[in-house]
């Protein structure tokens, strides 16, 4: 199995984290990283073994040994730089959301699609085992009939500052984009577009999301979800069959421990993460680079686009607006 040349830009806490698992995944190696600061970009090179550094993401860009970059700057730069690095013929994984709205997604998908290039969106929690295991439970029809799913994501970072990624509009803030992505993506990849949607928010003076709640209504099932930077919360995740139940422990979308309930019968797995999980998403995007494949057949670009959809819908339900949305 070849080894897949890799590139990062966007150096803060997230892409950490993602290097760190990155030297974990075999048959991938962190080639170059970039940032608008290049002692940043240098520390970052040699905490993570990187053969270049560069104070230019037009250089990244341009490194022939980097087949895929993730990026992970904020989210109003996810389209802008998921594209420039497109038209120079490099694969992408871009950090959740994948872009601000369903219009600049579209673009995307059609940069990827003219230069024919691996494009992915960095939504971990779709590759992580124990969701994997959630999703073979419900094919094997452990749960019956899916009639309610009940997901939420809460943390208090009320005293972050306005001015912080959370809160600041022209930083992509507010919930929905950062953590209500989430809950959303568990309704949405179960049970598809909904034939309804209500959502409510509480505003902060800067117009985003401090607090979120979303009702999807199915044929014959719901979703109630919710996200918050206003509280702390012990997160888990209820996916509530005619025939079973399942229970994703706190921190669902990174739990390692679900539970199966069918009667008064409880089955339990725990799984041992390699990493801190985001070894599943580079594992995905690094395959599908050796294979040619252009997108992931567990996580396609057409469900990114219809998950910004939704979250479109949702946020003119609320009245949340972004700068980009002009642009």
């Amino acid at each position: 199995m070849r080894t897949v040349g890799w590139g990062i830009l966007g150096l803060g806490n997230i892409a950490h984290k993602f290097a760190t698992d990155l030297l974990l995944v075999k048959n991938t190696e962190l080639i170059a990283v970039a940032s608008s600061d290049l002692e940043r970009a240098k520390a970052f090179s040699k905490k993570f073994q990187a053969q270049n550094y560069y104070d230019t993401y037009e250089s990244l860009f341009d490194d022939p040994q980097v087949e895929i970059i993730y990026i992970a700057s904020l989210h109003p730069r996810h389209a802008e730089l998921s594209i420039a690095a497109m038209e120079k013929g490099k694969a992408v994984l871009c950090e959740k959301p994948l872009a601000m709205n369903q219009r600049q997604v579209e673009k995307m998908i059609a940069m990827a699609k003219s230069n024919e290039v691996f494009l992915m969106e960095g939504l971990w929690t779709r590759f992580n085992p124990s969701f994997s295991q959630a999703q073979e439970w419900i094919t094997q029809g452990e749960l019956g009939k899916i009639k309610y799913i009940n997901a939420t994501f809460s943390f208090n970072g009320m005293n972050i500052g306005d001015d912080s990624r959370l809160f600041n509009p022209e930083k992509g803030g507010g919930t929905l984009l950062d953590i209500g992505i989430y809950p959303l993506f568990l309704a949405y990849q179960l049970l598809g577009m909904p034939k309804d949607i209500k959502a409510s928010a509480h505003l902060t003076k800067g117009g985003v999301d401090q607090q979120l709640a979303i009702l999807l209504t199915y044929e014959t099932s719901h979703a109630i979800l919710y996200s918050s930077f206003a509280h702390d919360e012990d997160m888990r995740a209820t996916i509530a069959g005619d025939a079973g139940e399942i229970y994703i422990d706190n921190r669902w979308h990174e739990s390692p421990k679900l539970t199966l309930v069918k009667s008064e019968h409880r089955k339990s797995k725990v799984f041992d993460f390699l990493g801190k999980g985001y070894s599943y998403e580079i594992e995905e995007a690094s395959q599908c680079i050796r294979e040619g494949k252009k997108q992931s057949a567990k996580w396609s670009l057409k469900n990114s686009l219809e998950l910004t959809q939704l979250m479109d819908t949702i946020r003119q339900f609320c009245g949340i607006h972004y700068p980009s949305d002009l642009d």
